[in-house]
């Protein structure tokens, strides 16, 4: 039968139970300024009822704590984590390319666009009076101007991808450790939750490393049977496995020191290059900059310096000085460059090459990709995209092909079947470039005249019309012309970046406002709100006040059968 003590006992559930509800409601209160928290709910449910002897039916015993629930949308969480990779990947953009724009800053009094119009001038006023000494120091000192500002560019350029690289460089030990930490937490989880219990806060602290780890790169999230989450690269490289983290390291290119490699240990330690697996994020961002973008920019920035180079040695060097010598070049002559592949897997490698046809040398940058060893390769044209297939060569001979293009370049035996290499005349000009310096140290050795006649300024004339000269984007260096001059071609160079980053900047507030509308979403699902939890704080306060009331009528019960006992 029901007695007072049964009575007693619904009472202490009911005040442990709302105590608990309590202790909820004030978590929840605690974690209102915290973006990552989720609202946490006690669940509450009748105790099982029983039917003493003599009750006309079934009697509560009271209420009982089922779970703490966590407020969470995984399908909403997983679009949060995509958006976070996608807002860092053009968040990064735009932070570099503005930072380019700043390189390319056409807007100050001696952009290169002004050089080059100085440059010419200088000739064209050494064309009138060909004998005049300060026409002569100025043609030097306005050739030096523009060497100058060509290596600025180069070494600007070249200073943000070392930037770019350092970052990608040293975000590895971030992964590293965020990964470490989901780990663990994949760890404890497991643990607390082998017993049927959620685990709320060390789920929520999951989720946000989770959304750490997104903002440097793409990633996919898998939750197993044990409660445990798989995270694995977009392309399916597994970074954390159940309490397993792969480690990443860096490595430095063999090809473009010291651009570095991100390398991946699998279980064994064996280490495998990841870097072109990796997209969006902060990482796929700098990767891509550095690798394609900056190096592009750089590449075009050599072309124009290399055929201002070459153009202008062209002329100068068939015109005689006023010490009646020809042949004298007025830029130090460009140089060629070549690397072998950093995934090379056979012995062969290319020469250093020469240049043996400087009037009409190639400067584009070709990469060569062998389809069987000692006959024959594929040659692409990474200046236009273009590739020629089945060109023929035989080892440690100077290849036909390249000859054609005023180059003089070999390749060793052992080369193996998918073996790269690259060759560019006029590589790192932007960089080299200088006047002669036989010119600057004999200013008489400027090529003012056609012939050796006095007063002659022919030569230099055709020097300063190089400026409305179609010199650029020629489809091969003997065509009579192209289809932009060097300040059009720079000023397409300017307009390329100025639109890059703006485009980054419009993505990237795209993404903010994408941002903005999942976060509010979140906040309906899994936000704290202070005036729902002061209704649940006021809530559970009374019922816990009620339940002490009870337990003390209870007591004054007991007190009054322990009287009548007496």
């Amino acid at each position: 039968m029901s007695n007072i003590y049964g009575a007693m006992n619904t009472a202490k559930t009911a005040l442990l139970t709302h105590q608990m509800a309590l202790e909820v409601t004030g978590q929840n209160i605690a974690n209102v300024n915290n973006p990552n928290y989720s609202r946490q709910e006690l669940l509450l449910e009748s105790s099982f009822p029983i039917q003493p002897s003599g009750a006309p039916g079934l009697i509560g015993t009271g209420v009982r704590a089922t779970t703490i629930i966590r407020r969470f949308d995984q399908f909403l969480e997983s679009q949060r984590t995509l958006n976070k990779s996608n807002t860092q990947y053009w968040d990064s953009r735009q932070d570099f390319l503005s930072r380019l724009e700043v390189v390319y800053n056409e807007s100050r009094e001696n952009g290169l666009n002004r050089l080059f119009d100085d440059f010419y001038l200088s000739f064209q006023d050494l064309a009138f009076n060909p004998n005049g000494l300060t026409e002569r120091t100025n043609v030097e000192a306005q050739g030096r101007n523009v060497s100058i500002m060509f290596n600025k560019l180069s070494k600007d350029i070249t200073n943000l991808r070392i930037d770019l690289n350092t970052k990608i460089a040293s975000s590895v030990d971030e992964v590293n450790r965020i990964t470490d930490e989901i780990s663990k937490l994949n760890e404890k989880i497991h643990e607390v939750e082998i017993d049927n219990v959620t685990a709320n806060d060390f789920r929520d602290k999951r989720e946000s490393l989770i959304r750490d780890l997104s903002a440097f790169a793409e990633v996919s999230v898998v939750e197993d049977s044990s409660k445990q989450v798989m995270v694995s690269l977009k392309n399916g490289r597994t970074l954390v496995i159940g309490q397993t983290a792969f480690k990443l390291s860096t490595k430095v290119r063999s090809d473009d020191a010291p651009a570095v490699d991100i390398m991946w240990a699998d279980a064994s330690g064996a280490t495998t290059s990841i870097t072109s697996e990796i997209e969006n994020g902060s990482l796929g961002s700098w990767i891509e900059m550095r690798d394609t973008e900056f190096l592009g920019y750089k590449d075009k920035l050599d072309i124009l310096a290399g055929t201002f180079i070459r153009d202008v040695n062209n002329l100068h060097s068939a015109g005689y000085g006023l010490n009646g010598g020809t042949g004298q070049d007025f830029f130090t002559a460009n140089t060629i460059k070549t690397t072998n592949g950093k995934d090379n897997t056979g012995t062969g490698a290319i020469s250093s090459g020469s240049i043996v046809d400087p009037e009409n040398v190639s400067l584009h940058k070709y990469e060569i990709t062998v389809t069987a060893s000692g006959s024959t390769f594929d040659v692409k044209d990474l200046t236009t995209g273009t590739t020629t297939t089945g060109v023929s060569y035989t080892n440690a001979t100077n290849i036909p092909y390249f000859q054609s293009l005023g180059i003089n370049v070999q390749i060793s035996a052992g080369a193996a079947v998918g073996d790269k290499f690259t060759a560019q005349a006029g590589a790192d000009a932007a960089l080299n470039i200088k006047v002669d310096s036989a010119i600057s140290s004999d200013l008489n050795k400027i090529a003012a005249g056609l012939t050796t006649d006095n007063g002659d300024g022919d030569n230099a004339l055709k020097l300063s019309q190089l400026q409305n000269d179609l010199k650029m984007n020629k489809t091969s260096p003997s065509d009579a012309s192209g289809t932009a001059t060097f300040s059009e071609y720079y000023n397409s160079l300017v307009g390329q970046v100025g639109v890059a980053g703006k485009a980054a900047i419009s993505m990237f507030n795209q993404q903010e406002m994408i941002n903005f509308e999942l976060d509010n979403r979140r906040e309906q699902v899994s936000g704290v709100s202070l005036d729902e939890e002061m209704v649940n704080l006021i809530r559970f306060q009374y019922a816990y006040q009620a339940s002490a009331k009870m337990i003390g009528i209870i007591d004054e019960m007991l007190q009054t059968l322990i009287g009548l006992g007496r």
